[in-house]
């Protein structure tokens, strides 16, 4: 759960400092007072993309900071696995420069946003209007069956045989598909020869270029190695005149040793010459073979891919084609026969994921309908309508939501069904339902209660103390009837100081938050709608 919420210097808020606690908390305030802006804080500590500038104007950053409880075992496992430290608690901090750049860190550790939003929608569900609508969207509703039905093991299974399924299915189109002439083939058969003869091999062009290199390096020394060897080996030379000091010396041993020494030094540095020499001028000879060679792996490179990785790849290529050219039949025969093999493996997980969904139907409609009545949707009535479709990699059913709102009317798709204050509660009721399935510790609930009031907004309210019995709920509201629900009220409000706009949160006390729904309520605090927001709380305080 999410125990602190920090901003400093955010959009209007220069400081403010939150501590939730367990239950259901609720945050009111005036319209524009910057109620969602705390959300939007959560949600970019979730990882969120920042749109906007969101440093207060006149300010160098903006920090962001929450603090959660830890999640359970297997997440911090994953935690520690991948190097970050754990202690007590979560630390998330992002720090945003007035340029756009950011930076986010987890427990003090820098990460990535991706990281720490994959980490966060395992704790975490910031749920929106937007949220509401992408409901009505049939790929959401499988998803959210899917989960249900707990069937993520099964699902992975089903897009790994549908990958293997789609792949050999195009291999097999494309064969069928594919139709190739005589000239094609002797073009093809040439190309497969002219790889073939060129027997080049890996690394080939690497060390040639590399022979090439020293050959030509020392045709440009060629001289100064000969001019070296000559001096030092040629008649009355270094060595010679050398030999002669050595002898004129030699009644003198201390000198005699000493002149006798650099002799043997000369003499090897000669020796050495000129085996190099002779040597590379094996090379120098071959550097027009060598540069041939050259010339030719370089122009196969370009026409075959542009390296010798290519080069294989596309003589393989070549090699199936001139095989589906000469053993049409037979290839046919193979990757149909590898086609249907595939297909069947599908199949079989395909219809595993149809029949777990199939299972859970009833108990699902059973507990969606449940809700929904709680929330004031009497007659309202809940189906899928499942309907088989061609392979995809989520299996062979197409799913949609499918309600009746009042009594007589024909089940029809969701979407054009509910209106606005009907699809809130339908989702609540969903949410209810499917969030029971994962491992989700918090739940936010951002302004869900448009186009209801009275006693609608009243079970609206009620459904969400319900989930706050086994989650951590944070709601936005602008009704008095869900605010009355909640164990902890904090309220937004704007003041002017210095010409400048800020915009603070407090926790209130129990006056406090008896004023605060009078305010909701009636527009104004008086003993009238003082003693109305008390009877509210008794009410849904004795149920």
């Amino acid at each position: 759960m999410i125990e602190q919420l920090t901003v400093k210097d955010y959009i209007l808020f220069d400081y403010a400092c939150v501590d939730f606690n367990k239950g259901m908390s609720v945050i009111t305030g005036e319209t524009g007072a910057g109620k969602s802006l705390l959300i939007d804080a959560i949600g970019y500590l979730c990882g969120d993309r920042i749109n906007g500038d969101i440093v207060r104007k006149g300010k160098e950053k903006c920090i962001l900071q929450m603090v959660c409880s830890l999640p359970n075992s297997t997440i911090c496992s994953k935690l520690e696995e991948d190097g970050y430290e754990i202690e007590d608690q979560l630390m998330i901090q992002r720090i945003v420069s007035k340029n756009g750049k950011s930076t986010i860190k987890l427990n003090m550790m820098t990460t990535t946003l991706n990281y720490v939003r994959q980490l966060m929608n395992q704790i975490l569900d910031i749920h929106s209007q937007m949220d509401t609508i992408q409901l009505m969207d049939t790929d959401v509703q499988l998803s959210l069956l899917d989960q249900y039905a707990r069937n993520d093991a099964l699902l992975s299974k089903v897009q790994e045989a549908y990958q293997i399924y789609a792949k050999n299915k195009k291999e097999l189109e494309k064969a069928q598909n594919e139709t190739f002439s005589d000239d094609e083939l002797d073009y093809i058969t040439s190309c497969i020869n002219e790889i073939n003869q060129a027997d080049v091999k890996e690394n080939e062009l690497e060390q040639l270029q590399e022979q090439i290199k020293q050959a030509s390096q020392f045709q440009k020394n060629m001289e100064d190695f000969q001019r070296s060897i000559y001096l030092l080996d040629q008649e009355n030379g270094i060595l010679d005149q050398l030999y002669q000091l050595h002898k004129i010396l030699s009644k003198n041993d201390v000198l005699s040793s000493s002149v006798e020494n650099e002799y043997y030094q000369l003499e090897a540095i000669a020796q050495d010459l000129k085996e190099k020499r002779d040597r590379f001028q094996n090379d120098v000879q071959d550097l027009d073979t060598l540069m041939e060679r050259e010339y030719k792996i370089k122009k196969l490179f370009r026409k075959y891919g542009g390296s010798f990785e290519k080069m294989q790849q596309m003589l393989q290529s070549y090699m199936n084609k001139v095989d589906l050219i000469l053993h049409r039949q037979d290839v046919f025969d193979k990757l149909e026969k590898k086609c249907k093999q595939s297909k069947k493996v599908y199949d079989q997980f395909a219809l595993q994921l149809h029949e777990s969904r199939v299972q859970c139907l009833s108990s699902l409609s059973s507990q969606v309908e449940s809700h929904c009545h709680d929330l004031m949707l009497e007659h309202a009535k809940f189906k899928i309508d499942i309907q088989s479709i061609n392979p995809t990699k989520k299996g062979m059913d197409a799913i949609e939501f499918m309600v009746s709102m009042n009594p007589g009317q024909p089940f029809s798709p969701l979407k054009k069904s509910a209106s606005g204050g009907e699809l809130s509660r339908l989702m609540l009721a969903l949410k209810v339902v499917f969030q029971v399935q994962n491992s989700i510790e918090t739940i936010i609930f951002d302004e869900i209660d448009t186009g209801v009031s009275g006693k609608v907004a009243l079970s609206m309210g009620q459904k969400m103390k319900l989930l706050s019995s086994h989650y951590q709920v944070l709601c936005i509201t602008h009704l008095s009837s869900v605010a009355c629900w909640a164990d902890t009220h904090y309220r937004v409000f704007k003041n002017v100081k210095n010409q400048e706009t800020f915009t603070s949160i407090e926790e209130l006390d129990e006056k406090g938050c008896l004023e605060e729904l009078a305010v909701m309520s009636s527009g104004n605090i008086s003993p009238a709608s003082l003693n109305n927001a008390k009877e509210l709380k008794e009410r849904v305080k004795n149920g």
